[in-house]
């Protein structure tokens, strides 16, 4: 039975857009258009509930890890704590699966988001570089310091918003069938270059060194045959660092602490000491680890001190929480889907190398290697269960997950 008409999947799509981008008027937005995600979805056909069940290899992965932290949940300290974030988190698997279904089986995601969704990304893209020029963003916005926020106002998570969306922006004109592959490897190289000029001028240091080696791997898969759009992209990337060297990305890896007697102090010791505190949890409770979100709890227990800089909301690297928090056992389903991942990269790439023209394997590449580099072990990140890290992960995730199984049917 039908509840809504075929084509509320156009509906679906939008709805589903949206969410990454209602992080700029704040979290709550975003749950918003994830939660009226999820329910279009089980309203557009009755038969959809069997797509929460009938799942792929890698869903199933992914599945098997959302059960598993519901059920470790009960029998940790804070259980109701836990509890309450696991049962929460798992509004991410479904939000997964509304996606995934709705790009395997319906395309029209893509030219829904280069049609609405696409100018808005490219209005963020402007906001920030005229923030970055000017001091205020479009809206008024002043910018106080050296980083740029844009319309996120005093949170900086423009560079990873930017990051995490930009494989997106880049699909919808990959996919786009009206205009030549001369005029949108064009438009590619220049949302590219806006997008790292953004990642840089936003202060966000890891984002940035990471997106360097995200862009500069894409630019060589897409420009391969056009060695003047590869060295164009240096060029701008050289040219940019060199006019606006950035304090932020490169003089602030010490800082001086506001204590009543100041030190120096390295930031990497502040990540040491987090990751220590984090693996320290999970010598207490290897198997089934501390419980979700517990790190902000249990980091300022004596028995898991580690220095000053020991303690925070979390550790600040997605490997280090999963141990700590969710046991070998968490952590080796968790392992177990980014080597899936990475064995599809290979598989991908040895296909492309066969066959350069083969614009699918591109975009498959395009968006599975900003998901394997976000998840580049020891490198400083989030709060995976976080709500803005869960909409960028399973956003990914979602797309390229739908994609590759498309292309399988």
């Amino acid at each position: 039975m039908k509840i809504l008409t075929f084509n509320n999947y156009k509906i679906l799509t939008i709805f589903i857009t949206l969410t990454p981008f209602a992080i700029i008027a704040g979290a709550a937005a975003a749950n918003f258009f994830l939660l009226l995600s999820i329910i279009t979805f089980l309203l557009i056909d009755s038969k959809n509930y069997i797509h929460f069940y009938k799942l792929d290899t890698f869903s199933k992965i992914l599945a098997s890890f959302f059960i598993y932290i519901l059920i470790t949940s009960f029998f940790v300290e804070n259980e109701f704590y836990s509890i309450k974030k696991a049962f929460f988190y798992s509004k991410f698997f479904f939000f997964f699966i509304a996606l995934k279904i709705c790009i395997e089986k319906h395309i029209v995601f893509f030219d829904s988001f280069l049609k609405f969704i696409l100018p808005i990304f490219l209005i963020v893209l402007i906001d920030g570089l005229f923030q970055s020029y000017f001091r205020f963003n479009l809206i008024g916005i002043p910018n106080v310091t050296s980083r740029v926020s844009g319309f996120f106002g005093d949170e900086w998570i423009l560079g990873s918003f930017v990051f995490h969306i930009v494989p997106v922006a880049l699909l919808s004109i990959l996919f786009y069938k009206n205009i030549s592959y001369k005029i949108k490897s064009n438009y590619l190289l220049i949302i590219i270059s806006m997008s790292i000029l953004v990642i840089y001028v936003s202060g966000e240091r890891t984002i940035f060194f990471i997106s360097i080696i995200y862009f500069l791997s894409i630019i060589l898969l897409i420009f391969i045959k056009k060695k003047l759009y590869i060295l164009a992209f240096l060029f701008f990337l050289l040219a940019s660092v060199l006019i606006n060297p950035s304090a932020r990305i490169f003089n602030s890896f010490n800082f001086n602490s506001h204590l009543e007697e100041p030190e120096t102090h390295s930031t990497f010791t502040v990540y040491k000491d987090l990751y220590t505190t984090a693996y320290k949890m999970f010598l207490d409770k290897k198997l089934f680890g501390q419980g979700v979100q517990s790190f902000r709890i249990k980091c300022v227990d004596k028995k898991f001190d580690t220095n000053k800089f020991g303690c925070s909301t979390h550790p600040h690297n997605y490997y280090f929480q999963v141990l700590g928090e969710n046991g070998i056992i968490g952590f080796l389903i968790f392992l177990s889907m980014i080597l899936f991942l990475l064995k599809d990269f290979v598989f991908i790439f040895l296909k492309w190398v066969k066959n350069k023209n083969d614009h699918k394997n591109l975009a498959l590449m395009i968006i599975l290697l900003n998901i394997i580099i976000s998840f580049t072990p020891m490198v400083p990140t989030g709060n995976l269960y976080s709500s803005i890290s869960g909409i960028f992960i399973f956003f990914k995730l979602a797309i390229y997950i739908g994609l590759k199984l498309k292309r399988s049917n």
